[in-house]
């Protein structure tokens, strides 16, 4: 029961005339018969002493736990657990080291192994991050002689798949063999000799000449007709044009109607009329 509980349970009983005032002014009740009631008692909580060191806890179990003397005071006592702890130490260091070696040698040849396989590993790691990226080597470059000598080859193998060897008349308006010399002709160098790359010049501008392609065929001299060869044996290039000719008299007027600009000798040279005929001598 607080103080204000009592004074309002006594304040019938309370004259006036021995109302005590406080210094502020405030009224404190007289102490009510038989006196205030005592204070409870409060619970002192004494500090307890921390655990002897001979009661210390058994550390991890990594191997026997040192055994403490009896009694040891001051400055040896600590001395000792210092002891203890290296000892504890030494021993888990044990275990971990038989455990990595095995037991046995062939335990610790597999040891030896791995650890020689690892510096191995690191080495190669640190060769190749020391060492220069591979260089890939570029492709081997084909030069426009070799690239005409090819394209040539593949518009005679495309034409052979295709021509018919009918006897019809064609218009032949190329006839070269590489490295020829033609005193009436200026191939595409500006010269009058003429290389793979201006023989395929030729066949190409002989494209502007019909409105099919289909109707152009690059083949061997020796590929059809009366076969002739260069004197170094290798057969001529030869372009031809199917314009649907009648006869030679009709390859003629077409000649001279897509070459007007040659003259008669020139003309005679470039484009001539041939029967598609099957190779013979």
């Amino acid at each position: 029961m607080t103080q204000e509980d009592l004074g309002r349970r006594y304040a019938a009983d309370v004259d006036e005339t021995r109302r005590v005032w406080s210094p502020s002014g405030e009224p404190v009740l007289p102490p009510p018969p038989g006196g205030w009631p005592a204070p409870r008692a409060t619970a002192t909580i004494q500090p307890t002493s921390p655990p002897s060191s001979d009661a210390l806890p058994p550390g991890p179990d990594s191997g026997p736990v040192p055994v403490l003397p009896p009694h040891v005071s001051g400055g040896s006592r600590r001395g000792v657990l210092v002891a203890a702890l290296v000892a504890a130490v030494a021993v888990g260091g044990g275990v971990a080291t038989w455990f990595a070696l095995g037991d046995g040698p062939g335990a610790t040849a597999t040891a030896g192994q791995t650890t020689t396989a690892a510096a191995a590993d690191e080495g190669e790691d640190l060769g190749d991050a020391g060492s220069p990226a591979p260089v890939v080597p570029a492709a081997p470059t084909v030069s426009p002689e070799d690239q005409a000598l090819a394209d040539l080859q593949a518009l005679r193998e495309e034409s052979l798949a295709r021509v018919d060897l009918d006897g019809r008349w064609m218009a032949q308006v190329a006839s070269k063999d590489v490295g020829i010399t033609d005193p009436l002709q200026t191939a595409a160098n500006g010269t009058h000799q003429f290389f793979a790359v201006d023989i395929l010049a030729e066949s190409r501008a002989a494209l502007s000449s019909v409105a099919d392609p289909a109707d152009l065929y690059v083949l061997w001299s020796t590929d059809f007709g009366a076969t002739s060869t260069a004197p170094d044996g290798d057969p001529y290039w030869v372009t031809l044009v199917d314009g649907g000719f009648a006869g030679e008299g009709a390859v003629d007027a077409w000649c001279a109607g897509a070459y007007p600009q040659l003259s008669a000798e020139q003309l005679a040279n470039t484009c001539v009329g041939r029967p598609l005929t099957p190779p013979h001598a």
